[in-house]
């Protein structure tokens, strides 16, 4: 590409770049400047350090872009649906090397470069200073959060064991928001905040810095989709305490302290039941009244939920509880819900099966006097529901009708995959959504003007008047008395000796004769 050398103008751009690019170039270099001063941090591609001692001259190179002889190739640049369409097909690699070209690609190439961020919890995620200055800078573009926090021999804790007597501790956590420089013990007390520091690993207590993860999350003010993922899950360390937990608390906290309003999706796969209870509003640790509106906003949520065996005598396992308690929350506005079982089929997340029947001996004292012992709950039921994705999933085609007989009015569309009906058919399932409607009559009102002639006598027009059903409105769109009924009320009198006369008519002899033959006296 040939480009002009003027350096004059070069530095004339460089000085004033509000004038040369977009608001959105003049905000990232600002912001770049700021945090270059602040000391500690990298700049990243493309970025312009301002704070340092060399020359404006320098800089000639990285904004000589708009002083480029290619009129096409520049309208194409900076119109914005073109060069959006042309950094979407790009792949990350080719948009990391675009912005090393000169300072106007970095700009504009990085709300496409950063609007989808990964981050994997370790020690120092939250911590580091220079991540930390990076977040500053990047997290306005970030728009889809994807937080990993895998399960690892390394993130399960082991007990807590006095160091004088030797004997097993235990350990409520209570989450604790402290600014930084703070003296004050962060797990309660002194002692227990000393043996915490000495027996559990860093990762720990960087998942259980509440103040850290709000800190992080703050930069992404745009952020709109949030996935979290915890894969490496293990059954049989069900019972262990794991920092995965704690973690999910944190991050729970720090979105509902953070006002993040473009964040309406959620996204939540793999996930086990103590991350659900973790990330519950209302059953989590630290969750407040103000937790349950942050996330009542949701309008998409996706759940890939690992299925864990019970017993076969339990009819109801606890994590069906727990799901359904945390699916309570998203009542009001959700849109769109997907759920999948991970290993084997379960029961209907929505929906509660019923309770088998218990004999009299096996019954609690308390529940004797009731009578109906197996009444089950009311389903979930979603007031915006369009979109339902239900997939490994074990339900009665009750249950299903019942489900979507609620949503009826709502739903839209529906994708089920892998479903095993215990009961019934599939036209019995779906018997709602097939169901037509009985056919409701419509009655048609219209607003018929009439037209009075000046020569038509009273007879006519009464005549003509009668034979029109018209409805009349006042100004206020209140309704009046029918012109026609009322010209028929004014003439009833009228018309009744004229219909007794009109019938005598020719009968007059025959009249006479009954008459005279009666026993009535005429004098």
């Amino acid at each position: 590409m040939d480009c002009k050398q003027d350096k004059r103008r070069a530095c004339a751009l460089a000085s004033k770049p509000s004038t040369a690019f977009s608001t959105v170039s003049s905000a990232a270099s600002a912001t770049s400047a700021g945090t270059s001063r602040s000391g500690g941090s990298r700049l990243l591609f493309g970025e312009i350090d301002t704070s340092s001692d060399r020359s404006i001259e320098s800089y000639a190179s990285v904004c000589s872009f708009v002083l480029c002889d290619s009129s096409t190739f520049l309208k194409f640049w900076l119109e914005d649906k073109c060069r959006e369409r042309l950094l979407s097909f790009m792949s990350n690699r080719d948009l990391a090397s675009l912005r090393l070209a000169c300072h106007d690609f970095s700009v504009r190439a990085a709300p496409a470069l950063f609007s989808d961020l990964q981050i994997t919890f370790k020690t120092n995620t939250f911590t580091k200073p220079s991540k930390l200055a990076a977040l500053d800078r990047l997290g306005f573009f970030v728009k889809e959060l994807q937080f990993n926090m895998p399960h690892t021999v390394d993130t399960f804790l082991p007990p807590l064991v006095d160091p004088d007597s030797g004997a097993e501790l235990s350990f409520t956590y209570t989450p604790q928001i402290q600014a930084e420089g703070s003296r004050a013990p962060r797990y309660g007390d002194a002692g227990t905040t000393e043996i915490l520091t000495r027996q559990y690993p860093a990762l720990f207590h960087a998942a259980t810095n509440v103040a850290a993860f709000i800190r992080a999350l703050s930069a992404f003010v745009n952020l709109e989709h949030l996935g979290i993922s915890c894969p490496g899950y293990d059954a049989s360390q069900r019972y262990r305490k794991s920092v995965v937990d704690y973690a999910l608390i944190s991050l729970r906290i720090a979105i509902e302290k953070n006002s993040l309003n473009a964040l309406d999706s959620l996204s939540i796969s793999p996930i086990h039941p103590g991350g659900l209870l973790s990330l519950s509003p209302l059953l989590g640790m630290g969750a407040s009244p103000r937790s349950a509106s942050r996330w009542a906003r949701i309008r998409k949520l996706s759940i890939d939920a690992v299925h864990l065996s019970h017993a076969g005598g339990c009819y109801e396992p606890d994590q069906l509880k727990l799901l359904q308690t945390y699916l309570r929350n998203y009542q009001s506005r959700l849109e769109t819900f997907r759920f999948r079982w991970i290993g084997q089929r379960g029961h209907l997340p929505v929906h509660r099966p019923y309770a088998p029947e218990l004999s009299p001996h096996e019954r609690h004292p308390a529940m004797l006097s009731q009578a109906n012992p197996s009444k089950r709950l009311r389903p979930l039921r979603f007031m915006n529901l369009q979109i339902i994705e239900m997939e490994n999933i074990s339900a009665a085609a009750s249950d299903i009708s019942d489900f979507l007989a609620s949503h009826k009015a709502t739903v839209k569309e529906l994708r089920f995959e892998g479903i095993d009906l215990t009961q019934g058919t599939w036209d019995d399932a779906l018997a709602p959504m097939t169901k037509r409607s009985r056919r409701v009559p419509r009655n048609e009102v219209a607003d018929i003007p009439i037209m009075l002639s000046p020569s038509a006598g009273a007879t006519t027009f009464g005549g003509q008047a009668a034979n029109v059903e018209v409805e009349h409105r006042d100004d206020g769109g209140y309704k009046s008395i029918r012109m026609s009924k009322w010209l028929l009320s004014k003439r009833k009198t009228a018309n009744v000796p004229k219909k007794l006369r009109d019938g005598l008519l020719g009968c007059e002899e025959q009249l006479k004769k009954v008459l005279r033959g009666s026993a009535f006296p005429w004098g």
